[in-house]
C-alpha cells in the first residue's frame, strides 16, 4: 500500500496510475484544509452530547479533515459523504479510508 508520507510527492488516481502531485494541487489542498485539532476538540464535544450513535455526511471535503476527525470520535464507518471531483483530495480520502469489501 501506499505510505501516508508518499502522498506528500504522489498518489494513485482513481484509475490506479501513479501521479505526480504539482506545487497548486498541494497548495489547493492545504489552502482549503482545516486544523485537526481544532475540530477533533469540538466534534468530541459535540458527540458528546448525542443519546445516540451519530453519522455524518459531508460533501466536498476536500482532503477529509472533518471525516478523518468525526470517526476518531464516534468510530470507524461512521462518516459517509461524497468527495471532491480532484484526484488528488480523492487519493488522499482513499488513504484514510479505504473502501472495505462488501459481503
Amino acid at each position: 500500500g501506499q505510505k501516508h508520507t508518499d502522498l506528500i510527492y504522489a498518489y494513485r488516481d482513481s484509475k490506479g496510475r501513479k501521479r505526480k502531485i504539482s506545487d497548486a494541487a498541494r497548495y489547493k489542498a492545504l489552502g482549503n484544509s482545516i486544523a485537526l485539532p481544532f475540530w477533533f476538540w469540538l466534534l468530541r464535544r459535540i458527540s458528546a452530547q448525542y443519546e445516540r450513535p451519530a453519522t455524518l455526511g459531508s460533501l466536498f471535503d476536500g482532503i477529509g479533515g472533518f471525516p478523518l476527525c468525526w470517526e476518531r470520535c464516534n468510530g470507524k464507518g461512521t462518516a459517509r459523504w461524497a468527495n471532491e471531483i480532484v484526484e488528488f483530495p480523492m487519493a488522499v480520502t482513499r488513504y484514510h479510508f479505504p473502501e472495505e469489501p462488501s459481503d
